[in-house]
């Protein structure tokens, strides 16, 4: 089921839109070029909240799989 309608899934407070693949592999791209400006972990997420709408936790997550796949 596509929709671009925020769900409020079990367990959640508030609705939100899954990211596709697509964004989600934007948004790596996105952290490792921040970390490689030098840009703190505090500014990574401050710039997700403010231009994808994703929440703090799940900006973490995107700086994780970044420096997980830094090698790759």
């Amino acid at each position: 089921m596509a929709t671009k309608q925020p769900i409020v899934r079990s367990g959640q407070r508030k609705p939100y839109t899954k990211a596709t693949h697509k964004e989600i592999g934007q948004r790596h791209k996105a952290v490792t070029l921040l970390e490689y400006w030098g840009f703190e972990k505090s500014d990574i997420r401050w710039f997700f909240q403010a231009v994808f709408g994703v929440e703090w936790r799940q900006a973490d997550r995107y700086i994780a799989h970044a420096r997980a796949h830094e090698g790759a």
